[in-house]
């Protein structure tokens, strides 16, 4: 059995510099503790214009950005076809999962983690809930800044009094205490429905360092021919428990995040 970090949101934006991103998340590995954790996983949570997945398993190594002397080798392994990236010198491997983040009809979002098909934004949430678990993925609703008041809010009450089966909620680094911990969380956890932490990098150069700065360890035995149904069967046990790790952002980070999101949004209208 071995401990792994897991990220459960993340986006590898086209801004990013890809070898500043690994040695990120190679260097947010190493913070953690037990020091002898080696192994990272991400899952990946691609909106409708990113297909940085199936870019990244095309490429068999990418180059450090902060040592040329450094080259992190990629390949597929497994019947879902995850990537593993390994630093080989640091006997240290990422694996990275496929999957997606859906817009419901209600404006809320939906991940659908360890999936290789992308689905149709604009239908009811529980039914895109039900279409991630058919697809044999995680589905996850991700806390998001403004997004669980008035009529979306109500909609998430109504998912956790559901107690849908395999239903995960969504905290990410982004969140900041500034802000008070989220009343959906302590009714989520009160019903039994866990909570996923993860880094959820906004589209800026700099959030490429994020990945692996904020999610949780978990022990899986992986089976290297199927890694995805070793972490899949480790979630959904119902004894999981969920080690956090990692910090909020600042609440100066995360005024100048959300002063720069509605300045991209409205350029790229």
């Amino acid at each position: 059995m071995t401990v792994w970090a897991v990220d459960s949101h993340v986006h590898f934006h086209k801004c990013f510099d890809e070898g500043l991103f690994f040695d990120s998340c190679f260097n947010n590995l190493r913070r953690l503790a037990p020091s002898s954790n080696k192994g990272g996983i991400l899952f990946f949570t691609e909106g409708k214009n990113e297909d940085s997945f199936n870019y990244l398993r095309s490429k068999p190594k990418i180059k450090s950005a902060s040592n040329e002397n450094v080259s992190y080798v990629i390949n597929e392994i497994g019947e879902r076809k995850a990537i593993e990236v390994k630093w080989l010198e640091a006997g240290m491997r990422i694996l990275i999962f496929p999957g997606f983040q859906i817009v419901t009809e209600e404006k809320l979002e939906v991940l659908s983690l360890g999936t290789n098909k992308r689905l149709s934004d604009g239908l009811l949430i529980e039914d895109t809930i039900s279409d991630v678990i058919s697809l044999g993925g995680i589905p996850v609703v991700p806390w998001a800044f403004g997004k669980w008041y008035d009529k979306r809010g109500k909609k998430i009450d109504d998912l956790i009094r559901k107690k849908i089966p395999h239903l995960f909620l969504g905290d990410n680094g982004g969140r900041t205490s500034l802000l008070p911990f989220p009343g959906h969380f302590k009714s989520a956890q009160t019903n039994g429905i866990k909570i996923l932490p993860g880094s959820d990098p906004l589209p800026f150069m700099n959030e490429a360092r994020r990945p692996l700065s904020y999610g949780f360890l978990v022990v899986v035995d992986i089976n290297e021919s199927d890694p995805w149904e070793s972490v899949k069967e480790t979630l959904l046990n119902v004894n999981l428990k969920i080690e956090k790790f990692g910090r909020l952002t600042t609440p100066l980070s995360f005024i100048k995040t959300q002063l720069a999101m509605q300045i991209k949004k409205r350029k790229d209208k």
